[in-house]
């Protein structure tokens, strides 16, 4: 029969192991290594139950252990080769069966569990990918929310899921993959949570909570689930990692597999530490918190190594140290915040979710902004600043006033002192339909910091708001500019009215304007730019994300980094949930080392 839209919606898409999906671009198929995920998806039974003609509904991937099929079983063997699936035929029947869907908002699929636990496969290309453009662009991020009838409360509660995009020759295969952490691993066993999430605890009863401070305290109950980011290090081995010190997990680039835990090899300790390390060819440089002394270490890994070198130290000016997401490194300094959003003991041994979850807002506590020498570990001052709220810093550098007077310039996506961002991001949030508009305002915030002894710093917008929709998040640069003066800022904006950060957009520090690309009811992901090989100019390259519609779909998007416009897109079999950070592994870096 021909697969007309209708009829495609009629045959779902066959998710068993040993299906093929069928190349677009070419007759080659590319064997889709999946499996059941081992849980129930919750909403499954109300959004995307529909009959299929396969083995396998999208449903029965979500209840529980693998249904035997009915089919005969020379198709079970994971060598057989069932209906090919085009990429085509996926989205014609998602955008059929959308018509059945009662619900429909921005991003659909970001903020819903992905539909299997790995898949690979070409994708059709429309437009034109470079010809220099050869590497991997790997991403991570929180993308299965349900395990057995329980649903995650808040996105960074989910499991990490791995995006590899591998670019090669104009063409592009895409390939996704659970990280095999032990709090995954854990929760498939046991069909419950079973470590501290982000704002979800261990499924316990009283005595064993009161069990697990002990654990809290030492960090063995907090989540391996390194769903924030992923980093290349200076030797070439790639880490996904948390805000945990034990969520730190090595995978192959190659295949997405999870090679075993990072194994720090030092005593500096530490159950948590900055999600977003600083890191270059040499070294990593991150920041532990001390929760119980109010202060943080500053550390650096050298490239080739597992050990922790203390730098330095900080006490802090407030009654627990701020929360550091993320920092900033100039050439020859360590910018360490101090915002008034803190780590709140309290907060992280509460049963239930908290306001700010694991987090306390004390406004009346007050910003500060502390300077060390990143070759020395002197803190050269400690200014206040107005008081802010910030995920991601953008980057920093220096530079020497008229007056004589060198200052650090560190910019960041700042939310206008709104802790309220994060309450935002709970699922049944980022589920709201289209036209709420309770975005809070975010700005380019840059911090100046004089280095003359002065009291304050100042704190104020590099661009003004409304150039990129009043609101700003999910940041990259030319990394060939990190902690250097720099002109252009990649991130997700706004386009009112918006909920969640809904565009792509590139910002122009010198010339204060934005350029914006949109794609109604589409919620995409960082913006990241890669430098074209040889370029003299900064924004002479491609900016590559992923974006999620309103439908369940989903593709990649390539745009120019100096125009700011689409050259080339590729549409995924089907949306993915809502990815958070990612880094460029180039094609000569093939080999995986060993940890």
């Amino acid at each position: 029969m021909a697969f007309t839209p209708a009829a495609t919606a009629a045959a779902h898409l066959e998710l068993s192991a040993g299906l093929t999906i069928a190349s677009l671009s070419s007759k080659k198929t590319y064997r889709r290594s999946s499996s059941s995920l081992g849980f129930h998806h919750v909403a499954a039974k109300e959004r995307n139950c529909h009959q299929g003609v396969g083995r396998v509904t999208s449903c029965e991937l979500f209840q529980g252990s693998p249904r035997k099929s009915d089919s005969p079983k020379s198709s079970d063997s994971p060598t057989s080769t069932g209906r090919a699936v085009t990429a085509a035929g996926a989205i014609a029947e998602r955008e059929a069966a959308a018509v059945e869907v009662s619900d429909s908002y921005p991003g659909l699929a970001a903020w819903n569990s992905v539909k299997q636990e790995q898949w690979e496969g070409e994708l059709e290309v429309q437009g034109s990918i470079p010809q220099w453009l050869a590497g991997t662009y790997l991403r991570n991020g929180p993308g299965l929310f349900n395990i057995a009838d329980k649903e995650a409360h808040h996105l960074f509660d989910g499991f990490s899921t791995l995006l590899r995009l591998k670019f090669e020759g104009g063409k592009l295969i895409a390939s996704h993959n659970q990280l095999r952490s032990d709090a995954y691993n854990a929760a498939q066993k046991f069909q419950r949570v079973a470590y501290q999430e982000f704002s979800a605890p261990p499924e316990k009863n009283l005595l064993a909570r009161l069990g697990n401070l002990a654990g809290m305290v030492a960090g063995s109950s907090l989540t391996d689930n390194a769903n924030t980011g992923v980093i290349k290090l200076g030797d070439g081995r790639v880490l996904c990692l948390t805000e945990t010190v034990k969520g730190a997990h090595q995978i192959d680039p190659n295949t997405l597999e999870t090679m075993g835990r990072f194994k720090w090899e030092d005593n500096l300790g530490g159950i948590i530490h900055s999600a977003h390390p600083y890191v270059d060819s040499n070294e990593l440089i991150t920041l532990i918190p001390d929760l119980f002394h109010s202060g943080y270490s500053v550390a650096r890994m050298r490239a080739g190594s597992n050990t922790r070198e203390l730098i330095g130290k900080v006490k802090c000016r407030g009654p627990t140290p701020g929360w550091v997401h993320s920092f900033a490194v100039t050439e020859n300094y360590v910018v360490i915040p101090e915002m008034p959003l803190r780590y709140s003991i309290k907060n992280l041994l509460q049963s239930e979710p908290c306001e700010y979850f694991k987090f306390e807002w004390m406004p009346e506590t007050g910003g500060y902004m502390h300077i060390m020498n990143r070759h020395t570990g002197e803190v050269v001052t400690c200014v206040e600043v107005p008081n802010f709220v910030t995920f991601h810093f953008i980057n920093a550098y220096e530079e020497t006033g008229e007056d004589g007077v060198v200052r650090v310039i560190a910019d960041c996506c700042e939310h206008t002192a709104n802790p309220i961002i994060l309450q935002n991001m709970t699922l049944s949030s980022l589920r709201s339909p289209a036209g709420v508009d309770n975005l809070p305002d975010a700005r380019v915030g840059r911090f100046t910091v004089p280095l003359d002894g002065s009291p304050a710093g100042t704190l104020e917008a590099a661009v003004p708001p409304e150039e990129h929709g009043r609101g700003l998040d999910m940041n990259t640069i030319n990394f060939k500019y990190a902690s250097k003066k720099y002109r252009y800022v990649y991130a997700c904006g706004a386009h009112r009215p918006a909920h969640f950060p809904n565009n792509l957009t590139k910002i122009d520090l010198d010339e204060k304007s934005a350029k914006n690309f949109y794609h109604d009811g589409g919620i995409p992901t960082e913006p990241f730019f890669v430098p074209r090989p040889g370029a003299v100019t900064e924004d002479d390259g491609v900016v590559v994300s992923v974006v999620s519609d309103s439908v369940g779909g989903g593709f990649v998007i390539l745009l120019d980094g100096a125009t700011f416009t689409e050259i080339a897109r590729a549409d995924l079999p089907y949306g993915l949930p809502y990815g958070l950070h990612g880094c460029w592994v180039p094609s000569t870096a093939a080999a995986v080392p060993q940890s």
